[in-house]
C-alpha cells in the first residue's frame, strides 16, 4: 500500500498486516501527543501472518514454530496486547478506535473500554438484521475473552485494549481494538492456531465451532458499504470513562 494510512478515513484500507499493526501503534500515539482527541481505523489485510504476543518469542519451540509456519505460507508478526496467536488474513476486518479520557484509579475503566467497543459493534449486527449478538466468552475460541463480540455464542470478534497516558497530562489515551472474521471458515483460521499450538508442543487446541464468520450469517453483505456506518456508531458514541 502506498503512503500511510489514513486516520480520519470512513472506509475500509488495505494495508499488509505489518503495516496495519504499525499504523495502529501511531494512531494510539497521535492521541498521547496531544494531536488529537479521536481516531479510528478500519483495515483488512492484503496479506496474512500469525500475529502474537512478543513473549511467545522465547519459547522453547518458537524458532522451530515459526519455520513450519513460514513454509505453510503464514509468516509470524508481534502484536502490544496479550492473549493467543490470531491469524489475519484478507478473511478478517480489523477496528481500532483511540479516544482520549480521564479516569481514576477504579479497574471500571477497563471494562468500560470494551464496552465502548463492543455495545455500539453489537448494535451495528442488529441493524443488520443479527437478533442474537452480544458480549461474552467462549470457550474453546482462541484468544478467548468476556468481550468477544458473539453471534449466537460463537466468537465473530476478538477485542483487546492498551491504556498510556498522554503527554503533559493526567489524561489517557485508549486504544481499542476489534478483529472481526468476515470470510473464509472458521475451521482454516483455527487450523493455522492449532498448528503453531502442535509446534511449540501446548497440548490446547481451539474449535472451529467456537467461532463464526460474519458471512456465514450474511453471506450478501458488501462490506464496503457497511464498514462506514460500524465506524460512525463507534466514532459518535460518547467518551465518558469512570473516574
Amino acid at each position: 500500500m502506498a503512503g500511510p494510512l489514513d486516520f480520519s478515513c470512513m472506509t475500509l484500507q488495505r494495508p499488509s498486516v505489518e503495516e496495519g499493526l504499525v499504523a495502529e501503534e501511531a494512531l494510539l500515539d497521535t492521541i498521547c501527543q496531544g494531536e488529537a482527541s479521536i481516531g479510528w481505523l478500519a483495515w483488512s489485510p492484503q496479506d496474512r501472518a500469525l500475529v502474537m504476543p512478543r513473549r511467545h518469542e522465547r519459547l522453547a519451540g518458537f524458532p522451530e514454530a515459526k519455520t513450519r509456519l513460514i513454509e505453510a505460507g503464514w509468516p509470524i508478526l508481534f502484536r502490544a496486547t496479550g492473549g493467543t496467536p490470531v491469524p489475519q488474513s484478507e478473511a478478517v476486518v480489523n477496528l481500532a478506535l483511540v479516544v482520549r479520557c480521564r479516569v481514576g484509579g477504579s479497574a471500571a475503566h477497563l471494562e468500560w473500554g470494551y464496552h465502548r467497543l463492543g455495545d455500539p459493534w453489537c448494535d451495528w449486527l442488529e441493524a443488520l438484521g443479527v437478533d442474537s449478538a452480544d458480549l461474552g466468552a467462549v470457550p474453546g475460541a482462541y484468544c478467548d475473552g468476556r468481550f468477544n463480540v458473539r453471534i449466537a455464542g460463537r466468537k465473530l470478534v476478538g477485542t483487546a485494549q492498551r491504556w498510556r497516558r498522554v503527554r503533559g497530562c493526567r489524561d489517557m489515551a485508549l486504544l481499542v481494538h476489534g478483529a472481526m472474521q468476515v470470510g473464509d471458515t472458521p475451521e482454516a483460521l483455527v487450523k493455522v492456531v492449532n498448528a503453531f499450538q502442535a509446534a511449540i508442543d501446548d497440548p490446547q487446541r481451539f474449535q472451529g465451532t467456537s467461532h463464526i464468520a460474519l458471512r456465514q450469517v450474511l453471506p450478501e453483505l458488501d462490506l464496503e458499504t457497511v464498514i462506514p456506518e460500524l465506524l460512525a456508531r463507534l466514532v459518535r458514541r460518547e467518551n465518558v470513562a469512570p473516574v
